[in-house]
């Protein structure tokens, strides 16, 4: 039996062998006319001189180019660049389980949030708690909103100091508490919108933000009694998304179930600066970049399932990165402590994208995954060092990650929570919200 000879495809110019073999019988019969062949092949073959051969066995490069380098190799020069690279770990088991029974399974509500005092205010059925990681306490909040009405709460926010906290119901009212150790009743703000107050976020000591079903956003202002201070342009839609911008930055965006996010000034909030419409799904998650101006992040719901990074100081709509992550965004949140972003999911076509905890690069490269809910995830806070996430599902558990080990500058530290403790007792209910 003859071998056979199979040539390189790779490294075979069809180009030049069908060229050399339809001039077979017209040879060059001068030295001129072989040096015009030959500056002519140079021409058409990217410098390759008429007599290069047409068939090799192997491609070998030549050698005075520079070969690319591997992926290993990459990696290496990756890791020397950034030495902190090999020494990171995070858990994939949460360090901390606790019960929420009571936690609607709801997308467009904000029930979950965490102070800059280190106290998580949490919205069960129709009565507000403060759970104190570092003492593992739970506080129900005096006189919760909707709690003796038959209502529920609707969404909860930590005014910056995290002295006062606000708490929407779904009769439309909002209340406000001391968050100190008294939690005494405040004050009761109204007269804002149509419908149930399920989003709420403040600006500064005295200003804060309330959205409505309606599609309406008010802004209140807390020293004085009655009705709101100013009312935005209404949305089309359910407002389940609201976020002041970080000092300096006088922007409030608000994001709706009528699938846009807009970016008002509130120095001037008669009209929407920008109308933000790539999203093709309700947008509940969204949160300004603390270190970055005029930079937003943004989640679609579970029609769109992406994440988009804007530029909110652009005169027109300009997105800066987005990427397709599958399934449905119910939370965004930028971390401090290594700058990244923090994301939760609930629904998705695809089951290992689903009901999961993300972590991203600002540039959208993906960092990890943490997964363990049994049912979607609906709402994320993250602590103010930005070391641990706290999500809540609607499987009624909340359940803290340790995404970092370094702390941020500003704000308290997170709990020291038992890092193999879901580990040894999967599931363990380590403290009961009642």
């Amino acid at each position: 039996m003859s071998c056979r000879y199979i040539p390189h495809r790779g490294a075979v110019d069809l180009g030049r062998a069908h060229l050399v073999l339809d001039g077979d019988d017209a040879r060059p019969t001068s030295p001129a006319e072989a040096e015009y062949q030959d500056a002519l092949a140079r021409r058409l073959f990217a410098g390759s001189p008429a007599t290069t051969r047409v068939l090799r066995l192997s491609h070998r490069r030549p050698s005075d180019e520079t070969p690319e380098p591997s992926l290993q190799q990459c990696l290496r020069a990756n890791k020397r660049k950034r030495p902190d690279v090999r020494r990171r770990h995070i858990p994939s088991s949460p360090t901390l389980i606790l019960d929420g029974p009571g936690l609607r399974d709801n997308f467009y509500l904000n029930v979950v949030d965490w102070a800059a005092t280190n106290i998580v205010a949490v919205g069960l059925e129709g009565v507000c708690y403060l759970y104190h990681p570092r003492a593992g306490l739970v506080q129900p909040v005096a006189q919760a909103a909707g709690g003796d009405e038959g209502g529920y709460v609707t969404s909860v926010g930590f005014r910056r100091d995290g002295v006062r906290l606000a708490v929407g119901s779904s009769g439309g009212k909002v209340e406000l508490v001391d968050a100190q150790e008294t939690t005494a009743h405040i004050s009761s703000l109204g007269g804002g919108g149509e419908g149930r107050a399920s989003s709420l976020s403040w600006g500064g000591p005295h200003e804060l933000a309330a959205g409505f079903a309606g599609g309406a956003v008010a802004i209140f202002d807390v020293r004085r009694r009655g009705g709101a201070a100013c009312t935005l342009p209404a949305h089309r839609g359910e407002v389940c998304g609201l976020r002041f911008a970080p000092d300096g930055v006088a922007q409030l965006a608000s994001g709706s179930n009528d699938h846009t996010v807009r970016v008002c000034d509130v120095r001037s909030p008669r009209a929407a600066r920008l109308e933000l419409t790539a999203h093709s799904a309700a947008v509940k998650a969204l949160d300004f970049c603390p270190w970055r101006r005029h930079c937003l992040a943004t989640g679609g719901g579970t029609t769109d399932g992406s994440i988009r990074i804007w530029d909110t100081g652009a005169a027109a709509e300009r997105e800066l990165q987005s990427v397709a992550t599958g399934s449905q965004v119910s939370g965004v949140r930028w971390s401090v402590a290594r700058r990244e972003l923090v994301t939760s999911h609930g629904f998705s076509s695809m089951n290992s994208t689903s009901n999961s905890v993300r972590l991203w690069r600002p540039n959208l490269l993906p960092v990890a995954q943490l997964t363990g809910h049994r049912g979607r995830v609906l709402h994320l806070a993250v602590s103010p060092d930005g070391g641990t996430a706290l999500s809540a599902g609607s499987d009624e558990t909340l359940r803290f990650w340790k995404i970092s080990s370094i702390g941020g500058a500003g704000g308290q530290a997170s709990p020291p929570l038992p890092e193999a403790l879901s580990a040894r007792c999967p599931g363990l209910e380590l403290s009961r919200i009642r």
